[in-house]
């Protein structure tokens, strides 16, 4: 029984294309974060990919070391500021952030917006 309910929820998410429709949510949202950064002439980076995302202090890092060398007091401060402005991150610039199917196009409007105020 277990397996023909997995079954059936594999089979909706594939004919609502829920994962498709996510990751291009995501997509959509680090274009509009990196075409924040490139308005303001900032020196931050995007990263992510499918559903993820994450803003860098500095340039995008290819490895541990490399994100070591972002300014994390610079990612205090836009937490901070981010907090302030209704969107929760998480609180360290090493952590990524998720959507889910939860998100709503409003709540995606709403946290560029917050980042485009908060940078």
């Amino acid at each position: 029984m277990s397996l023909a309910a997995a079954g059936a929820v594999l089979k909706l998410i594939e004919q609502k294309a829920i994962y498709k429709n996510l990751n291009g949510t995501g997509d959509k949202l680090r274009a509009s974060l990196a075409d924040i950064i490139t308005d303001k002439k900032l020196p931050y980076s995007v990263g992510g990919t499918a559903s993820m995302f994450k803003l860098f202090f500095g340039k995008k890092p290819k490895n541990y070391t490399e994100a070591l060398q972002c300014n994390k007091e610079a990612y205090y401060q836009f937490f901070q500021r981010m907090l302030k402005n209704g969107v929760f991150l998480p609180p360290s610039q090493f952590e990524t952030n998720f959507l889910s199917t939860a998100h709503s196009e409003e709540d995606i409007e709403k946290t560029v917006e917050a980042y485009r105020i908060s940078t």
